[in-house]
């Protein structure tokens, strides 16, 4: 009998979340919540210190308790962002962990079975501190993070998986409530592989649903009598940000709708039509066609051809009519839409399951080269051993185990990474600068050097400050980047010696799993510096005391 253990995708958004997992015919199916939808709202409502309710109750509940209502909590990943509520203090990383508990246990309902490994997806364009900050959100709702997967690599997978995309280059155009990214992917029979990768994780659907807001709070004040305030009105203003996103999601569909309100006492109805929402966000969607050209560009110096054989919408803002049709003006492309919502939880499924049984096949076939002396059995035999096993654990077919764990992925690195330097080649004041050693688009693992010098006379000690690329285009400038604390930063007792003549060599590092590494040389003294950096902003102190409290909070739908 199968254990029914089972490995889930969760696709945490800023807007919306879900989870998926492979069901016993090898189908990638989304888990329903309470509510009876593939989706949750990825918003808090912080009713009393023990009690936190996520979803959709959270979100109706914006409009009569903002103080202690929270969304687009995604946005504040990677950054230090203190929250308190009830007294209570939270990280960005502990309220995204109270919705994932939501969605885990929405899960376990849905599927009968408890929910314990997770592979959990992130924008392309993220960088190494918002998915460390992603994996131990995580680790604070109590789930074994089998590993953290870009959406595009997802959606890919679960768009070859279900259309076949084999030998063909696909550009994702990812669209969400809070991010947008493309991604270009390489998909072949074993492997896909990301060619580049280019963003804003500043840009999405709520940035819409902003300036819908903005057009509607002027008509709304046009149309109330001079002397009323909306703007004191907490509840109203809630509503009306409510409405707007609405009305956004009614335009997908509708040429035209009317949204009504109730302000200081007078009705107002006002129509708002798809043609005039698109007026007021044209110069969103321009900044995405400049980004895919931006991706184009470095595609074709990557590879020397931009040739892309399918366009894959992915994204609940996708479904507005204006992306594809922007993208078929622009480029000539003839996009798919298929799944925009669920895709990305559904393909981290797929790789959380495809994860488990190409590690545990590798480590099958890594044992024969420990059995000297005797007739091994054959490679097929031993994958064929792990098939069954999968099988038995999950319910699924040997054959429907198989079809998901053939495939290997490649990364890249989203954001550049470097060390402040100092120009000494300008004359004036020097200037301080960040100089970064391995870029965006590298492909995972990299490994790159930089030699350096002393820039005074008579200098004994050189510090070294690590620093991630914190615009959309990496720069040198320092203020452009944000700087990632190490500990062992300092080279001391260095000789006496005119500007330039000591040399120091640095070495930077990061693996497919974003772990990084700093080392530093310095060849008179041979002192080395080797930091495997914690790149994320919460230690594992304040990670065990964040998922001693999400544990000691019930979550609700």
């Amino acid at each position: 009998m199968p254990d029914n253990t089972r490995y889930f995708g969760i696709d945490l958004g800023t807007t919306n979340s879900a989870i998926a997992y492979i069901d016993e015919s090898g189908i990638a199916t989304p888990c329903r919540n309470q509510d009876g939808y593939d989706t949750t709202p990825s918003v808090a409502y912080f009713e009393s210190p023990s009690n936190v309710i996520v979803g959709i109750q959270a979100k109706n509940a914006a409009s009569t308790d903002p103080q202690r209502t929270l969304s687009l909590i995604k946005r504040k990943m990677g950054t230090i962002a203190p929250y308190e509520f009830n007294g209570i203090g939270y990280t960005p990383e502990s309220i995204s962990a109270l919705i994932l508990k939501q969605l885990a246990q929405d899960a376990a309902e849905h599927t009968g079975g408890e929910v314990h490994s997770v592979v959990i997806t992130v924008p392309a364009y993220f960088g190494l501190q918002q998915r460390d900050a992603t994996k131990k959100a995580g680790a604070i709702a109590g789930l074994h993070v089998l590993g953290i997967v870009p959406e595009p690599v997802a959606a890919a997978l679960y768009y070859e998986a279900t259309m076949g995309a084999v030998g063909k280059t696909i550009l994702v155009y990812d669209l969400g409530g809070g991010t947008f990214d493309t991604s270009v992917i390489r998909v072949e029979s074993n492997e896909i592989t990301v060619l580049c990768t280019d963003g804003n994780d500043r840009l999405g659907g709520a940035d819409w649903d902003r300036s819908l807001f903005q057009f509607l709070h002027q008509e709304v004040r046009q149309q109330v009598p001079p002397d009323t305030d909306v703007d004191s009105d907490e509840s109203f203003l809630q509503m009306l940000a409510s409405q707007a996103e609405e009305a956004k999601i009614g335009l997908t569909k509708r040429e035209k709708l009317p949204v009504r309100l109730m302000a200081g006492g007078t009705s107002v109805t006002i129509d708002v039509t798809r043609e005039r929402l698109e007026e007021l966000t044209q110069d969103k969607l321009d900044t995405t066609i400049e980004i895919v050209r931006r991706t184009l560009d470095t595609l074709e110096k990557k590879t020397g051809s931009a040739t892309i054989d399918e366009v894959l919408l992915v994204g609940g803002m996708t479904k507005m009519p204006a992306v594809a049709q922007r993208l078929r003006a622009e480029f000539g492309w003839d996009p798919r839409l298929r799944d925009p919502d669920l895709a990305v939880a559904k393909g981290a499924a797929l790789f959380a399951l495809g994860q488990v049984v190409f590690h545990e096949i590798r480590h099958e076939l890594d044992q024969s080269g420990t059995e000297s002396g005797k007739e091994t059995e054959d490679a097929e035999a031993r994958i064929d051993r792990v098939i069954g096993r999968v099988s038995e654990q999950t319910g699924m077919s040997p054959e429907a185990v198989r079809s998901v764990a053939v495939k290997e992925t490649h990364p890249v690195l989203a954001k550049a990474h470097g060390v402040k330097l100092v120009d000494t080649r300008s004359p004036g004041p020097r200037r301080e600068y960040v100089h970064h050693i391995v870029l965006g688009n590298d492909p995972l693992p990299a490994e790159e050097q930089l030699k350096t010098t002393t820039v005074e006379d008579g200098q004994t000690t050189v510090k070294l400050e690590l620093y991630e690329q914190d615009g959309l285009v990496a720069s040198p400038e320092v203020k452009a980047n944000k700087r990632i604390p190490i500990p062992d930063d300092v080279f001391i007792d260095l000789p006496s010696a005119p500007a330039g003549s000591l040399s120091i060599e640095i070495t930077m590092t990061v693996t497919e799993e974003g772990l990084l590494e700093l080392s530093a040389w310095e060849s008179t003294t041979r002192q080395k510096l080797t930091n495997t950096v914690e790149v994320g902003l919460l230690s594992k102190e304040q990670v065990q005391e964040a998922k001693e409290l999400v544990a000691g909070i019930t979550v609700s739908g």
